[in-house]
């Protein structure tokens, strides 16, 4: 028995060292290009990469004339929040911003994701609410400016319990001492990610897009609380202007549009035309804590800003 256990274990290590994906737990769907998968001729089939999620994959090359997506079909058996992984082949060739569309129950939400790093493993596009129902639920699109082919492979889609909280970047991202550092001259903060970062939301609510000379490309939040969540910086939208979106999905890509000198995520929290000092409420997501009430958090202090500005003016 214990000669069994051992060739076990090191067969589980060999699987992991070869990229074999792991069995599902029963609450997970995959589905293959092979399976519940549908796409024009325009899409090519291939076993090249070693990197590939069972047989082949499909390619295609980008159109910015037309969407002609690919699509991955499933069964959901009641409607909530699922999280959306993909599993695709990764090379130079391939394409770096290819966008992913998640059928979600407030509308089509496109993820973009650079196909040239990370593959041969499982990639999450964030959580989404999906309808119960068989369909159409993710789609790879053609509709993209970036270069080389973009790659339908497999997804992963698993029902989870949402969480009220979450950090505005995966908490690998930065050490807890980074959420507790002040802002330079007005209650928000600045978290040092390079570009290309995914940017999560802090809570469910909805979005609307910002484009202007100061935030650069970003998010404003409106949590059921009222309060507005401002993230800015971005070199990438991840959701549609006006959609609704849960706890912990991704919004957009880290960068350094706007008014910045450097790559990071602007992070601010206003209530009304009131500026709110962050750290506080992140601080008490990264420590697993219920995090104070948007109208309870200061507006002055050390760890807030380094010098004296009235809070009162709307973020950008």
């Amino acid at each position: 028995m214990k000669r069994l256990l051992t060739l076990a274990a090191s067969a589980a290590v060999v699987i992991g060292l070869l990229g074999i994906p792991a069995p599902a737990s029963a609450a997970t769907t995959i589905v293959d290009n092979s399976g519940a998968f549908t796409a024009s001729a325009n899409w090519g089939t291939s076993a090249w990469s070693a990197q590939r999620y069972g047989a082949d994959y499909r390619f295609a090359t980008p159109d910015t004339t037309a969407s002609d997506a690919a699509w991955f079909s499933a069964s959901i058996a009641a409607t909530g929040s699922h999280k959306i992984e993909v599993w695709y082949p990764a090379d130079a060739g391939y394409n770096d911003s290819t966008p992913f569309v998640v059928a979600a129950t407030g509308g089509n939400q496109t993820v973009r994701v650079n196909q040239r790093a990370t593959g041969g493993q499982w990639v999450s596009l964030g959580n989404f609410t999906l309808a119960a129902g068989s369909g159409n639920v993710v789609g790879v699109s053609r509709w993209t400016t970036g270069t080389g082919y973009v790659v339908a492979d497999a997804v992963r889609i698993t029902s989870v319990t949402t969480a009220a909280f979450s950090l505005p970047l995966a908490k690998s991202a930065l050490p807890r001492s980074e959420y507790d550092d002040p802002h330079h001259d007005y209650p928000a903060i600045d978290l040092p990610v390079g570009t290309g970062t995914p940017a999560y939301a802090v809570r469910s609510g909805t979005v609307v897009r910002i484009s202007d000379s100061s935030c650069g490309t970003g998010i404003n939040l409106t949590g059921a609380d009222g309060a507005i969540y401002t993230y800015c910086h971005f070199s990438a939208w991840s959701v549609a202007d006006g959609a609704t979106v849960t706890t912990g999905q991704q919004l957009g890509l880290s960068g350094n549009t706007g008014n910045t000198t450097g790559p990071h995520l602007h992070f601010g929290i206003r209530t009304g035309t009131v500026r709110r000092c962050p750290q506080n409420f992140l601080l008490a997501i990264y420590d697993g804590l219920t995090p104070p009430a948007a109208t309870s958090l200061p507006t002055s202090g050390a760890t807030c800003f380094y010098t004296t500005l009235a809070p009162t003016a709307p973020l950008g």
